[in-house]
């Protein structure tokens, strides 16, 4: 049984049934709709992919896998002495192996008025895309609370809706997990030649309204006036209902190797899972956790050994890809950069004890999977750490 129909929820499920054809799966999910793509999610804000062509399975293929999708359904309680999940409608479902794949929801920051005036949005599911396109209908500007990833990327879709957008990020730099500050900067420069406004190092105090309009008040006393707001600032794993249920947690749901929680035949996956004191909050983690915890729910023994953090931008004409550790102090770690400000490009490696621990591809990522591998392989690159970055250097060769 799954409780959550996200990427980690969906692959756990698609794994179970390769691995026993006969085992009886269940998914419930608050959602009103199947598995959709949530990385694709600013693509839909900006009406570049219509909604029918969003989900990644239709009803058709859950019934092909023998998969029972219950939508609207909310769980309420887990009864994990007698392996029953209750829901609010009254109904009640017994399961052998259960996973917690809940995902989360849009962080609020502590600024006075945000929980409280209308015209506020996150930004983390369709319902968001939704009623955030139809306040955009009729307004002509836009304050964007936070220039992480998905900020970014939900600023250039609101800017394809025809609106004037004004990103507010707290940090001193753009997307501050995933560039220094000289990769920023650059990247800064396009994304204000493509028409957004940037306002860094600004804290935000409060937020009221004035008519129609939407008042954002900054910490030092600068004024920002929108029709609306939409708030990106990370996000907050549903965990309250593995907390009631007993299930160990920190910031997420506390997991082993196998993935399995402080409770035996429990497991946690995705943005709601916390491994080795990380939540990754990235989809090809909470893809690699289904898996994982997929084959250990059919029987399995397959052990998680992390994920190398990696996020691509995906705006149009700019090639953005961030890996590994970019933001390490550690004075053991040798940087190699490679620039060429005409044409927006910034690359930088990050090595320590010969090997690749982080990468910022700006400009040109297309070598950025091969990169990954010599990470995750811990390839000793130190004869040529000085070739990688040279458009005509063939990565393959350091992975045979």
């Amino acid at each position: 049984m799954v409780i959550g129909n996200g990427v980690a929820g969906t692959e756990a499920a698609k794994t179970i049934r390769k691995r026993d054809p006969l085992a009886e799966i269940k998914i419930f999910t608050q959602e009103h709709y199947p598995f959709y793509s949530r990385p694709r999610i600013p693509e839909l804000l900006a009406g570049t992919i219509a909604l029918d062509t969003f989900f990644v399975y239709n009803r058709e293929w859950y019934d092909k896998n023998k998969i029972q999708l219950s939508l609207n359904s909310v769980v309420k309680e887990i009864d994990s002495g007698n392996h029953k999940i209750l829901l609010t409608d009254g109904s009640n479902f017994t399961y052998n192996k259960l996973l917690l794949a809940m995902g989360s929801r849009g962080a609020l920051p502590p600024i006075e008025g945000i929980d409280t005036v209308k015209g506020v949005f996150t930004l983390r599911s369709v319902e968001d895309v939704m009623a955030i396109r139809r306040c955009a209908t009729n307004a002509k500007t836009a304050t964007l609370i936070g220039g992480g990833l998905l900020g970014i990327e939900a600023g250039n879709g609101l800017r394809k809706l025809g609106t004037s957008v004004t990103v507010v990020e707290v940090s001193d730099r753009l997307l501050p997990r995933q560039l220094d500050g000289e990769g920023a900067a650059t990247l800064q420069k396009q994304m204000e030649g493509m028409g957004l406004t940037f306002i860094l190092d600004a804290k935000s105090k409060c937020i009221r309204e004035k008519g129609h309009k939407k008042i954002l008040e900054l910490a030092d006393g600068r004024i920002i006036e929108s029709d609306f707001i939409l708030v990106s600032a990370g996000i907050v794993p549903n965990i309250i209902l593995a907390r009631t249920a007993g299930i160990s947690v920190n910031k997420g749901i506390l997991v082993n190797d196998h993935l399995e929680t402080n409770i035996p035949g429990i497991y946690g996956a995705g943005d709601v899972a916390e491994y080795k004191g990380r939540i990754y909050g990235i989809w090809p983690a909470a893809q690699r956790q289904g898996v994982v915890a997929g084959i250990n729910m059919a029987g399995g023994h397959e052990i998680y050994g992390g994920t190398v953090p990696s996020t691509t931008l995906k705006v149009a004409g700019i090639r953005l890809t961030s890996m590994g550790d970019i933001l390490s102090e550690d004075n053991g770690v040798e940087q190699i950069k490679r620039t060429n400000p005409e044409k927006c490009l910034y690359k930088k490696l990050f090595i320590k004890q010969k090997r690749l621990v982080g990468a910022i591809l700006l400009g040109d990522n297309k070598n950025a999977s091969d990169l990954a591998q010599l990470m995750e392989k811990k390839v000793d690159i130190e004869n040529h750490k000085e070739e990688i970055l040279e458009p005509d250097f063939n990565i393959n060769s350091l992975l045979k």
